[in-house]
């Protein structure tokens, strides 16, 4: 059993100190109802998946991702963590045993309806992101629709989480932290960013003594479904990578995982800072 569905608390595994007052499933609703009667306002929502990362990492890693960066950018940005939602749109990882999938459809009603039901107790500011990649289109909507449905005086913030981990600027943030200097493809799903988050929460989650070299042909991958511009929707990553995974994982720590977390949600403050409308 690992950690999201063994029942610990995102306090112990975090480390954060202010975790319980900001965790809304940890809290007790006259807490809530203080943090709002004090002016907290934002709730962050993350979104997760359940799907394979590999012969070596939880197939919960992308919602470890997710939860871990959203408590430490609560504390950042005064807001509470709204309850994870751990299984997402993962249709292209179906193939490998334990991937669980929602239609886009369903997802974008869930994150309504979630948010939605803080609305209207009071929340005004929502921050809606993903541990997933593939969620992007699903969060992008419904972020959409609640501003059509709720107009000007609620506000709804999307983070792109993937755009930020494989950016330059956080791999050389990292590299100098470390004094280290990664090659190869480091940010990718199931590689050696991923892989360092997870331990970060509990190294017995990942099994680096399982964990497979960089697949030969995932560059092909790459090129037909990451280009900007112009890319293919593909389900067939097994053509490309037979274990599933970008990147070779192997370099993998927990101390790098640490500071990748708080890297990531030192960034995305900085950010979000100034963008709330008055």
């Amino acid at each position: 059993m690992n950690d999201i569905t063994a029942g610990r608390g995102p306090q112990e595994l975090s480390g954060q100190e202010d975790t319980y007052v900001r965790h809304i499933p940890s809290m007790t609703t006259a807490a809530v109802r203080a943090a709002l009667k004090r002016g907290t306002d934002t709730v962050i929502i993350p979104v997760g998946a359940t799907e394979q990362h590999g012969p070596h990492a939880p197939l919960a890693t992308d919602s470890i991702v997710a939860e871990e960066v959203a408590i430490r950018l609560a504390t950042r940005i005064d807001a509470l963590v709204a309850p994870l939602i751990p299984v997402s749109f993962s249709a292209q990882h179906l193939s490998f045993a334990g991937s669980i999938s929602l239609s886009l459809d369903t997802l974008v009603q869930v994150l309504c309806e979630v948010t939605e039901s803080l609305a209207g107790q009071g929340f005004r500011r929502f921050v809606l992101f993903s541990g997933h990649g593939g969620n992007r289109t699903a969060i992008d909507v419904a972020a959409r629709e609640l501003k059509v449905r709720h107009g000007q005086d609620f506000q709804v913030m999307v983070l792109n989480l993937l755009a930020l981990q494989t950016s330059a600027e956080l791999r050389q943030r990292v590299e100098s932290k470390l004094g280290v200097k990664f090659s190869g493809i480091w940010e990718a799903h199931g590689g050696e960013q991923e892989t360092a988050m997870a331990m970060a929460r509990d190294e017995r989650l990942v099994d680096l003594g399982q964990a497979p070299p960089e697949a030969a042909a995932i560059d092909g991958y790459i090129r037909r479904t990451r280009d900007p511009i112009a890319w293919i929707v593909s389900f067939d990553l097994p053509k490309y990578s037979a274990h599933g995974t970008w990147g070779d994982p192997r370099g993998a720590t927990a101390e790098q995982g640490r500071v990748v977390l708080d890297l990531l949600a030192e960034m995305l403050a900085e950010r979000i800072a100034g963008k709330w409308e008055d």
